[in-house]
Formats: C-alpha cells, structure tokens, sequence
C-alpha cells in the first residue's frame, strides 16, 4: 500500500468509528437506498466533517469490511 492509500484507510477508519459513536450520522447514512448512495452520503458526511476520502475509497473500504459493517450496523 502507498503511503497516501496508508493515510486515506486511517481517515475512514477513524470515520467509521465516529459513525460507531455517534447516532445522528448513523441516522443520516440508514437513509441510503443501495450501496451508491451510502457511499455517496459517507462521502458527503465525511467531507462535513473535515475528512478528504472519494466515491471509489468508500466503496473499496465497504467492500473490505463488508461482514463486520453488516454486524455493526444491521444487528
């Protein structure tokens, strides 16, 4: 891994987490309808809160930690 693709991984963990903890941004992405447009918002929740990460870095990760965001957020 590159050391820019090293720091974008550490800010959406760091983001995740912050979603884990905070139940009015978990609200704001359980109104997406498909896989795009939670990607779409996690881009644009991020991007309010300081965080610099794309369309396709989101869905990379998603696509990653697919079972432990299921568990996290479905159960």
């Amino acid at each position: 891994m590159l050391p820019q693709q090293v720091q974008q991984f550490h800010q959406l963990k760091k983001f995740h987490q912050l979603v884990l903890q905070d139940s009015s941004l978990k609200e704001r992405l359980r109104v997406a309808t498909d896989e795009a447009s939670l990607v779409s918002i996690a881009v644009q929740l991020g991007n309010e809160l300081g965080y610099n990460f794309t369309y396709q870095e989101v869905k990379s990760y998603i696509d990653k930690n697919i079972f432990i965001l299921m568990r996290q957020f479905l159960f």
